[in-house]
């Protein structure tokens, strides 16, 4: 059984702000869902008791945080962490259910949390969490850990689509992450198989698609019909997917492990599993890039090419 060696992938940040020279990406491991359901905050409750699950799980890492209507950042003392009644505090279905926890504003790190539950409740908006980990975080519970934990996410928040595995990671802050999507593009494709992610702009535009694939990649059976559902998926994809059923749809695996690529090369696997969900894949609207095109040419276009990556041609 082969294994994932995370050993050679570079812990060092991969892209850096220009004038302050602080990291705006690392890479590292992601959980990334989206939920839908106006009116069942069922999904809510759910959602608020994954952030709690990866509180405990990230104990001692964040040194700020905030929560919805705060104007300012909330600092915490070393080895301190967010106290769990502001999260329960936000479950109240007329509460907006919001939070960003990470090390410092504007600085990539690999521990961040970014959850904005109320868009759950709203038509025609998905509600979105962000959890993330260092490589280093599967010699804790392993690759098969990972992977349950996110088959068992999915499965309580009942999400729309969601995706798993490596990924760019980037600062945890609103106004960091917006930053980052100026300069991250010069790198995107030096590491093709990492996911990459925009939340300001995913909850609005992907309700009705998903957004690519990941190593892990979870899709509704509301949005499978659009490639005439998961067995039809699934035999596109080949044998080299694998899959499992979750409470509102189909978790596909590219592959038996995470894989990373490089400029010059995308894993068969990854390709199979793109070709075959290209179909479920939202429209992007041209005012809604998700990231700039380092050239400076078309940003519509070369957020295109990334979303399309895998579509093997």
């Amino acid at each position: 059984m082969p294994t994932f060696d995370y050993s050679t992938i570079t812990q060092e940040p991969v892209v850096y702000y220009p004038r302050s020279g602080n990291p705006s990406a690392v890479l590292g491991l992601a959980m990334e869902f989206y939920i839908g359901g106006p009116g069942q905050p069922g999904r809510v409750r759910a959602m608020a008791d994954c952030v709690q699950a990866y509180l405990t799980q990230a104990q001692g890492q964040f040194r700020s945080y905030a929560v919805a209507n705060d104007r300012v950042m909330r600092r915490l003392k070393p080895g301190e962490n967010i106290d769990p009644a502001l999260i329960e505090a936000m479950v109240d279905p007329d509460a907006g259910y919001e939070i960003e926890a990470g090390w410092e504003e504007d600085k990539a790190n690999f521990w961040a949390l970014s959850s904005y539950c109320i868009k759950a409740k709203r038509q025609n908006y998905l509600g979105k969490l962000l959890i993330t980990y260092p490589f280093s975080f599967l010699d804790q519970i392993g690759l098969d850990g990972f992977i349950q934990q996110f088959v068992s996410m999915c499965n309580a928040m009942e999400v729309e689509h969601a995706y798993a595995g490596p990924s760019f990671i980037e600062p945890f802050n609103v106004g960091g992450m917006r930053a980052s999507h100026t300069v991250i593009g010069s790198q995107l494709f030096n590491y093709p198989c990492c996911n990459a992610y925009n939340l300001t702009t995913t909850g609005i535009q992907f309700r009705e698609g998903t957004k690519s694939i990941a190593f892990l990649t979870a899709v509704s059976n509301r949005i499978l019909e659009k490639a005439g559902g998961a067995q039809a998926v699934l035999s596109n994809a080949g044998q080299s997917t694998l899959s499992c059923l979750y409470s509102n749809g189909v978790i596909f695996q590219a592959g038996n492990i995470p894989q990373i690529g490089s400029h010059d090369f995308i894993p068969q696997e990854y390709i199979n599993l793109g070709r075959a969900l290209k179909p479920t894949r939202a429209e992007i609207n041209d005012s809604d890039s998700l990231f700039d095109d380092p050239a400076g040419i078309d940003d519509d276009a070369f957020t295109q090419r990334w979303l399309s990556r895998f579509d093997g041609v």
